[in-house]
């Protein structure tokens, strides 16, 4: 589970590379301003976004950038932290009224010991990203 803009969001543990310390990108003239920029990972190219500004957050910290890899594709989404790994096995999906939904990213809410959390849907949010960028 992350943490931007004061809310939690939930990852499947399926898509999540790894995660590293946020450090300093390129940026891309002309991308949109949520798209911060390039950021060479280990002689990998990733493209990084802020969360907070493609969800509509207010933005935070940005301490970490968690490397998510969907369809042989990789996108790093910097947050303001990483709160807990957590087993979901147990937890219900709750659906999103379409006005909560932050433009289809978000597929639902679900209920953690660490608190409620949105789940993203990330191969969505790599699409949305990588046709931008």
């Amino acid at each position: 589970m992350t943490e931007v803009g004061g809310q939690r969001f939930a990852w499947a543990l399926t898509v999540i590379r790894e995660i590293v310390p946020a450090r300093s990108v390129t940026r891309l003239p002309g991308a949109p301003t949520w798209v911060l920029g390039l950021l060479n990972l280990r002689g990998t190219v990733l493209t990084v976004i802020d969360l907070a500004a493609r969800v509509g957050l207010p933005g935070g910290a940005g301490e970490s950038v968690v490397v998510l890899e969907v369809d042989e594709r990789s996108l790093g989404v910097r947050v303001d932290r990483v709160r807990a790994v957590a087993s979901s096995e147990d937890a219900v999906v709750e659906p999103v009224e379409a006005a909560r939904a932050a433009d289809g990213l978000v597929t639902g809410m679900v209920r953690l010991a660490q608190g409620p959390a949105a789940v993203v849907d990330a191969a969505a949010l790599c699409r949305s990203v990588l046709a931008t960028a």
